[in-house]
């Protein structure tokens, strides 16, 4: 890996003192979780830090101030440093410069709109990024939200709450997709689908966990899930984008007996918003479906045990599914929506028909008539699991890191304070979006 000329370091230990070979910029759990936070990615970056840092890597995660948590803590052989406010403009200008500061030969960024700061902080995002490109260590961006900007419509701006007209979010996403990859080393999407989006990105897939062993009828009963019923489960945030009325429509027109499972609380930013959308749905369909509300840590895996079936209905699929990894690791059976079968490269796992209601009550009843047709859904489901091992995820990271050509980068030569100072006052054209 190349060096970073900042000072002497040891690789490999992740203790204090240690040089990381890598910073990375995300949320991150609390310590000792891997399931908590407000964004499936604090948990994507635990189990990457985790597996690299078994690969032998020093790791620094750069993580916004969380109250409660330590300034600078360990999670096992990670650091984490709370060393930024997420929620400002600033949030990424700041997150970078502490990066810097680690002396980390590595920085690597882990990004989607909206995950550190409002419609406001992307020019700052941008210009940040243009000074580390000048000032900092190669830096690896993960795009985790890549959204094609000929699908952002009226009802795509609805479902996610975007407070602008269509237009103006086709060019800010466009925008943004366009002038972040010019600023990295090296770009990396989860899916083949996003790669078109995204000209010179790398496809690394979303890595799956190895859950502990543990028995599906234990598990039923610490959940109080009883009888013969076929489980259909949605698990994760709440949230329009998933197309939860879609399945839960389904569950009010199956013949069989089926039992649907909405496992999971509110997501964040809706909450934040005064959003009512999880409580609409329990008026509408708690007749129908189960809602267990915020899932903790410990539960997380039983459920996916518990389950007979994941339901994934998102109908324009932006990022890799956090769920959908989960499954995978614990050999839960999918279906999915057709757009999120298109995206993944998995046609035999989609629902069938056009992904409404009917085809969703077809497909459950089916499952819940024929063990076999279920027995077939896993085998399916199993194949898609393959290379996908965290393990196997954190090689594939290291030797991008590895293989970045930081000789046509500009060595970093600024102190902290000076690049503080430097940034703030950035040239204007740093701050074009496109």
């Amino acid at each position: 890996m190349p060096e970073h000329p900042a000072s002497p370091r040891t690789t490999g230990t992740g203790t204090a003192g240690t040089t990381p070979d890598v910073a990375i910029v995300s949320l991150y759990p609390r310590l000792g979780s891997r399931h908590d936070g407000d964004s499936g990615v604090a948990s994507y970056t635990a189990n990457l830090a985790h597996a690299l840092a078994d690969a032998g890597l020093a790791v620094c995660v750069v993580a916004p101030v969380l109250e409660g948590e330590p300034a600078v803590g360990h999670d096992g052989p990670v650091e984490v440093r709370r060393a930024f406010t997420s929620g400002r403009p600033a949030a990424v200008r700041d997150a970078l410069a502490a990066a810097r500061a680690t002396g980390a030969a590595q920085v690597h960024l882990q990004f989607e709109l909206f995950l550190y700061h409002g419609a406001s902080g992307l020019p700052v995002t941008v210009a940040a990024l243009a000074h580390h490109r000048r000032a900092g260590a190669p830096l690896t961006l993960t795009m985790h939200q890549v959204v094609d900007p000929a699908k952002v419509t009226a009802e795509y701006t609805r479902m996610h709450r975007i407070g602008v007209p269509p237009v103006a979010a086709r060019a800010a996403i466009a925008g943004v997709q366009r002038a972040l990859p010019r600023l990295a080393s090296t770009t990396i999407v989860h899916e083949p689908a996003f790669e078109r989006l995204v000209p010179g990105a790398v496809v690394v897939p979303h890595g799956i966990e190895v859950p502990e062993p543990g028995s599906r009828e234990g598990a039923r009963e610490r959940l109080g899930v009883t009888g013969d019923a076929l489980v259909a489960m949605s698990f994760g945030f709440v949230a329009p984008y998933k197309g939860l009325e879609t399945v839960l429509t389904a569950a009010t027109m199956t013949q069989e007996d089926v039992q649907v499972v909405v496992a999971g609380g509110t997501h964040p930013r809706l909450a934040a918003q005064g959003d009512d959308y999880e409580e609409r749905l329990i008026a509408t369909y708690g007749h129908r479906a189960r809602f267990t509300g915020f899932v903790p840590d410990t539960d997380v895996a039983d459920w996916f045990r518990a389950a007979d079936v994941l339901c994934l209905n998102y109908p324009e699929p932006h990022a890799s599914s956090g769920p959908l990894a989960l499954a995978l690791a614990h050999r839960t059976p999918m279906v999915l929506s057709p757009r999120l079968a298109e995206v993944i490269g998995v046609p035999a796992l989609s629902v069938g028909g056009r992904g409404e209601a009917a085809d969703w009550a077809a497909r459950l009843d089916a499952l819940a008539a024929d063990g076999g047709a279920l027995a077939a859904l896993r085998g399916r489901t199993d194949a898609l699991a393959a290379d996908r091992t965290w393990p196997a995820v954190a090689r594939r990271h290291a030797a991008l890191y590895e293989a970045v050509d930081d000789a046509a980068l500009p060595a970093p030569t600024a102190t902290h304070s000076q690049e503080v100072t430097d940034e703030r006052s950035t040239d204007p054209a740093d701050h074009a979006v496109a």
